[in-house]
């Protein structure tokens, strides 16, 4: 989930690049996944597509396609200058009544060397109902937020950030959470330290309940869906 419940293998990729003595040269791995992002947008359930692409070694591109072989090839973007990761997120008129195709979609992913590595993840037909924010009372005094939503039959977990926007930087991210409920504050845990909150300023909330492809895993494995809903505060 870009932070937060980013995919597993994209982490183990990372330490193995890092810990990686031998002089020789590295294999070139990586790992792709899509998952369904889901909103009540106008009372309608909408969804949208978010990809990722992650590898061990730098990027000079990285593409996905749906297995049907009439379906169109899409670029995702590089994450950073020296791109090791690569994301395509839903704008607001990428959301549509229309669910996503469930199946395998190819990734091509492409490293600054012109090795080309194929891999796969695949789409599952498992859908949890759209998450809606039903209380949010918020004291811009004392900065502290209280968030109440209803409940998401079937979900893993729920997630609450804030950011500078919508996929923008994280700026407090909350532990996995099994309650439909949560209380804020600037001395919670989850805060990231190294920002500084900027009077004035308006920040995303957003809560999310989450799909994982494997629910049997202690922390889920590979994002199936998100649902989710947001609320803009002023610092």
């Amino acid at each position: 989930m870009k932070n937060k419940l980013m995919l597993a293998l994209a982490v183990s990729l990372g330490v193995f690049t890092a810990c990686d003595t031998d002089s020789s040269k590295i294999e070139f791995d990586g790992a792709g996944d899509i998952y369904v992002r889901c909103q009540k947008i106008e009372g309608e359930t909408q969804y949208a597509p978010v990809i990722y692409a992650y590898g061990n070694m730098y990027m000079s591109s990285a593409t996905v396609a749906f297995e049907d072989e009439e379906s169109p090839e899409i670029s995702l973007e590089k994450i950073g200058q020296n791109a090791t990761a690569y994301v395509l997120l839903p704008k607001a008129e990428d959301f549509t009544t229309t669910d996503l195709e469930n199946g395998v979609y190819n990734f091509t992913l492409t490293s600054t060397d012109d090795e080309v590595l194929n891999v796969t993840d695949k789409l599952l037909d498992i859908r949890i109902d759209p998450l809606e924010i039903s209380t949010f009372e918020y004291d811009k005094d004392e900065h502290s937020i209280d968030i109440g939503w209803g409940t998401v039959e079937n979900r893993d977990i729920y997630h609450v950030k804030i950011a500078t926007e919508i996929d923008g930087r994280v700026v407090y991210s909350s532990d996995r959470l099994n309650d439909n409920k949560l209380t804020i504050t600037p001395t919670s845990a989850g805060w990231d330290r190294n920002y500084d909150m900027k009077p004035g300023t308006t920040y995303t909330v957003s809560v999310s309940a989450y799909k994982f492809e494997n629910s049997n895993l202690q922390n889920g494995y590979h994002i199936n869906q998100e649902s989710v809903d947001y609320w803009e505060i002023e610092w």
